[in-house]
């Protein structure tokens, strides 16, 4: 058997029962194929406060220089065991691009936020930065993708980007864009569409330097705020124009109780739906089959930041019982979250049952 462990950790990266490599089974499973068992990754963020404290490196410093940023993104896998490194970190490097003030927060750990809106009142005045992939934290994103592809073969590399309702919100802001949405729901499509071709030129670039999977993470399309209509109409046809631009398999993620809207989801083509430990995974995966793929739904906030190792194990369980393709946080891993807690998610699927044979 061969093994491999993290110099900062014991975690095992290549158990007996796996027959596969990370990248080859999140690859096989988002192109529907047979594997030895689910994969088991972080959705966006996926750091800890007790490794940044640990090598020094805080989000700050990461997203100033790139070499700081992957080696901070690798800990996902190298001291986690979590099965691919993604990046960024947040949801707001795009919109800095834009002009949308960012705030880095009072502690070294905290994930950088917006602090305000643009507060534009019409799509016709605002700007599409030119050289987009030149402007703000952009570069040193995709510089940090190169070097994590170029330093792990056998780790599915994965680029972070938000939708375009959520790029159009934090233009707009979200109070106005609901507004929007009663009055003038013609107005809401023209800054949704707004973001589309730039959000496609970043995936692409993120491809392009060696991303093996772009996320897709529309935060603010959720349910929860658009209700079922709202998604359907201001965010649902705008994340099937943006998902047809990129070059690669997709992750949707859309936070909150997505059960009423899955069906929306898989229709906008992409690979796997990431879904929110409120959704019914059971009538998720149903639906899916043969259309797309289920990843999530382990709480981030009750099991893996606050919950016992007892509660993870339980919730993991439930989710591979459930016929989840694809275990992970249902959001971002809060800084707060005990590295003992996602490791024992990590080796709760391992545990579990494997195919012994396959295609």
């Amino acid at each position: 058997m061969m093994m491999r462990r993290s110099k900062n950790c014991s975690v095992e990266i290549k158990s007996e029962s796996d027959t596969l490599s990370p990248k080859e089974r999140l690859l096989r499973i988002l192109n529907f194929r047979r594997v030895d068992r689910p994969a088991v990754i972080g959705i966006i963020q996926s750091v800890t406060a007790e490794i940044m404290d640990a090598l020094g490196i805080y989000y700050k410093d990461a997203y100033s220089n790139a070499e700081k940023m992957a080696k901070l993104a690798s800990t996902s896998w190298e001291i986690l065991g979590l099965e691919a490194i993604g990046i960024p970190f947040c949801q707001t490097v795009e919109v800095e691009v834009f002009g949308v003030e960012v705030y880095w927060g009072r502690e070294k750990t905290n994930i950088p936020t917006v602090i305000s809106y643009k507060n534009c009142l019409t799509p016709e005045g605002i700007q599409i930065p030119e050289n987009f992939l030149e402007k703000g934290r952009v570069p040193i994103v995709l510089d940090a993708i190169e070097m994590l592809a170029e330093s792990y073969d056998d780790i599915p590399i994965i680029g972070h980007i938000i939708g375009p309702f959520s790029l159009a919100a934090h233009l707009a802001n979200m109070e106005k864009i609901l507004r929007m949405s009663i009055k003038r729901p013609k107005l809401v499509e023209e800054f949704t569409m707004l973001g589309v071709d730039v959000l496609a030129e970043y995936a692409n670039a993120m491809f392009e330097r060696g991303a093996d999977v772009v996320v897709v993470a529309n935060m603010f399309a959720s349910v929860d705020i658009l209700g079922v209509r709202g998604y359907i109409r201001y965010a649902q046809p705008f994340d099937k124009k943006l998902i047809k631009k990129i070059k690669g398999p997709v992750i949707l993620h859309i936070c909150g109780d997505g059960t009423r809207i899955i069906n929306n989801m898989i229709k906008t083509g992409a690979r796997c739906i990431s879904i929110d430990s409120k959704t019914d995974a059971g009538y998720a995966v149903r639906l899916s089959r043969g259309r797309a793929v289920i990843m999530g739904n382990i709480n981030t906030v009750y099991t893996l930041t606050f919950g016992k190792i007892r509660d993870v194990i339980a919730e993991t369980k439930k989710a591979v019982e459930n016929g989840i393709d694809i275990i992970a946080p249902e959001c971002s891993l809060s800084p707060d979250t005990p590295n003992s807690n996602i490791r024992a998610m990590v080796e709760t699927v391992k545990r579990m049952s494997y195919l012994d044979n396959f295609d």
